[in-house]
């Protein structure tokens, strides 16, 4: 849980008489999260840890030390869980399926072939992955995203590759630009895991990996980020302090039944607020309104028969009256939400300042993907929605 309690404390951004104090039993920030996006599911806990994760970084980025990491996140894919088998101890990889109710686990190409055969770019990067990622001789179990698997491009005096959205480049004769051109596999290593079975292991976000071993078949691209050189200037530090200041007064402000209503609607909440990242509009409560309006008219049309529409009819119009009878409590939240996403967009910018990569949308210059900040062992994104989420939603 998450409490208030009134004291005062310096902190970067002044004097509060009430501030938050983070407990550690909180169970529902598992999952990567878009940092702001933590009070739409987690409510007044799901604040705290966004609150403290964005002020952690903006702690960081101002010469402090915290115990918050703070990670490049990579726009790699697929991604690729590889390592010893804690139970035969035969090296394997697989995707994300590894986490199955029904896992699929590779020790062969034979294997590859029967789990993924449907997505031949799946099967070949697999392959590539059983081929090479044993190379670096892990001591466990990781998760990586794949950056690229023979696909690397030069041209002019550069190397490139595009493993999703973003095109990434770097001078032919760099370090980065040699390792890439001469190797076979390129990762990006996020994730460690630690158990006896595979149903039974447990993520450690941003792994100790310094006792793998380097290989020219095997480019592997550091995820993490040392903020010692950015220069965060004054103006943001102000503005960040603001925003944080203005998400810590709703909070005191809004009652927790409020959040109790947004809890009950926070999947729905998301998707709308995916939908504005689309379409570039800002949210408002009569736009989730209209939004949610139309996905349940969509689902009226879509069945045939009578008892069906009424059915739908009716689950939409309860939803839309508890939505509307609500509708202040949605303020309280929504504003929290606006104010952590207000800041962490400056410090997204701020730490997007200095990368190894040039990185590209479209023959378009652009920021990293973004950053992953790991407080108390819970990762957090830090991503500008605006930018990247928009271009990742309108591929293609």
């Amino acid at each position: 849980m998450f409490q208030l309690r009134k004291d005062i404390i310096n902190t970067t951004m002044g004097k509060f008489r009430t501030y938050l104090v983070e407990q550690n039993e909180e169970d529902k920030l598992k999952h990567l999260e878009h940092v702001e996006d933590h009070v739409l599911h987690a409510g007044k806990d799901g604040f705290g840890h966004g609150f403290h994760t964005i002020r952690d970084v903006h702690n960081q980025l101002s010469g402090q030390k915290t115990d918050t990491k703070i990670t490049m996140k990579y726009d790699g894919s697929p991604a690729v869980i590889f390592g010893e088998h804690p139970e035969n101890k035969q090296f394997f990889v697989a995707s994300k399926s590894a986490f199955n109710k029904n896992p699929k686990i590779n020790h062969t190409h034979e294997d590859i072939e029967k789990n993924h055969g449907h997505a031949p770019g799946l099967v070949q990067k697999l392959k590539a992955a059983l081929d090479h990622a044993h190379k670096i001789k892990p001591q466990g179990i990781y998760q990586a995203d794949i950056m690229h698997a023979g696909d690397v491009q030069k041209k002019g005096n550069r190397v490139e590759f595009t493993p999703n959205t973003i095109t990434y480049h770097a001078p032919h004769d760099s370090d980065h630009g040699k390792a890439a051109t001469n190797a076979k596999l390129g990762l990006a290593v996020h994730t460690g895991y630690e158990g006896k079975t595979i149903e039974g292991l447990k993520a450690v976000h941003a792994p100790d990996m310094s006792h793998f071993v380097k290989h020219k078949d095997v480019h592997l691209m550091d995820a993490a980020h040392d903020t010692s050189q950015h220069h965060y200037t004054q103006e943001d530090r102000k503005q960040v302090d603001h925003h944080l200041d203005q998400a810590v007064q709703h909070f005191k402000n809004t009652p927790n039944d409020h959040h109790d209503t947004v809890l009950k609607h926070h999947e729905a909440l998301k998707t709308y607020i995916n939908h504005t990242v689309r379409t570039g509009e800002q949210h408002s409560h009569e736009g989730f309104v209209a939004h949610h309006t139309a996905k349940h008219n969509k689902k009226i049309d879509s069945v045939k028969t009578d008892a069906a529409k009424q059915r739908h009819t009716t689950t939409r119009d309860n939803i839309l009256n508890h939505i509307n009878t609500n509708k202040e409590h949605f303020e309280g939240p929504m504003n929290m939400h606006k104010h952590l996403q207000a800041a962490k967009n400056i410090l997204t910018k701020t730490l997007s300042q200095r990368s190894q990569w040039g990185h590209e949308i479209g023959g378009v210059q652009s920021k990293p993907e973004g950053f992953v900040a790991i407080r108390n062992g819970r990762p957090s994104k830090f991503v500008d929605r605006a930018e990247f989420s928009a271009a990742n939603f309108n591929k293609g």
